[in-house]
């Protein structure tokens, strides 16, 4: 495997490791919050709004620097291996 192709599966992963745990809690958010409005006949589009920005707010505030090490570390990866990528011939 190229070792281009290996930098971008890292970054693939990197990005999946950080932003699943957030797309996680806003699914079970969402699921929740449209079977209590399905339940109770509430309309407002503002209920299912708020409770999603507080807990994006939230979840970032508890795990935002966890997420930012991940993209630190690939950061950190591709910076190490840009004079490898630069002096590779790419034909």
């Amino acid at each position: 495997m190229p070792f281009y192709i290996s930098l971008l599966q890292d970054a693939l992963s990197c990005c999946i490791l950080a932003i699943a745990p957030l797309i996680l809690v806003l699914v079970v958010i969402s699921i929740a919050t449209a079977v209590f409005q399905s339940a109770f006949q509430i309309e407002d589009a503002t209920f299912a709004l708020l409770l999603k920005n507080l807990a994006t707010i939230l979840l970032i505030l508890a795990a935002g620097s966890a997420m930012l090490a991940h993209f630190q570390s690939l950061a950190a990866t591709w910076i190490s291996h840009a004079p490898v990528l630069i002096a590779r011939s790419w034909n």
